[in-house]
């Protein structure tokens, strides 16, 4: 069991990278401080030559910059000031790999990034790109994306052209229109949920929820007991439903008050 300062509850936690099938390099990075009930997943973006690069710097600078940061949460715990703070330091850290890594338009680096923040009883969600958080209520039987795709298809979803089920596999679903490394500024979307017992958190990468759909993913969280067991099995129906990407996984389950 952890218990995290500012988080109310106590909770368990574990997350996986896995290379996939068909995929001859990993460019998936998870990220986990579970001591500030923090956890994100970075996705590098296969079209970029520095997409791995990306998600590697994301996983190396993000962990220094929470404990930095967790003074100025200590002072003011809330979850909306930890969304403001994580998604101010996303927003930097995108400008400053646009302003040195990708001038004059041209795109050398690049990657998705879902973060979530616990502090209290309220979990804060930072996303750019496809990458997603998901809910699994203890009190409900589906889980619920959280989180919003930056890229084309969901826009044509928004609007009507696209059904939700036909953007998974949209040719259109490959280009974002928000990522980390974007032309500055960079707008990270922010997200809050209450959180309660028994609920569970989900982040992951595209290789994960463009291969399975979300009734397979509930039966991979509510089947399993252990967060290890959890992990495991999503990356395992990943790649047995085709493994065509890296796949990225963190996962929390809630459980009693502290």
């Amino acid at each position: 069991m952890i218990r995290a300062e500012l988080f109310d509850h106590i909770f368990l936690a574990a997350a996986g990278v896995d290379i996939g099938v068909t995929r001859a390099t990993n460019q998936d990075e998870a990220v986990c401080c579970p001591e500030y009930g923090f956890f994100a997943v970075s996705d590098g973006m296969g079209g970029f030559v520095g997409g791995g690069a990306t998600s590697r710097m994301i996983a190396a600078e993000l962990p220094g910059q929470i404990r930095a940061s967790y003074g100025a949460l200590r002072r003011e715990p809330t979850a909306e000031r930890a969304a403001e703070i994580l998604s101010g330091q996303v927003r930097l850290l995108s400008d400053r790999i646009y302003g040195s890594m990708n001038s004059r338009g041209r795109f050398v680096y690049g990657a998705t990034f879902c973060g979530v923040w616990l502090v209290g009883r309220r979990a804060a969600f930072v996303n750019l790109g496809d990458s997603r958080g998901y809910i699994l209520r203890a009190s409900e039987k589906g889980v619920r994306q959280v989180t919003n795709d930056h890229n084309v298809a969901a826009a044509l979803v928004e609007v009507g052209v696209l059904g939700r089920e036909e953007a998974v596999r949209h040719r259109a679903s490959g280009a974002l229109t928000r990522f980390v490394g974007m032309e500055s500024p960079a707008y990270p979307e922010t997200f809050v949920e209450g959180i309660g017992e028994g609920d569970v958190i989900l982040l992951c990468s595209d290789g994960l929820h463009g291969m399975i759909g979300e009734d397979l993913m509930y039966e991979c969280l509510s089947g399993e007991t252990s967060p290890e067991g959890a992990v495991g099995r999503l990356i395992a129906e990943a790649n047995r439903a085709g493994g065509l990407d890296n796949v990225s996984v963190a996962y929390v389950r809630v459980l009693g008050l502290k």
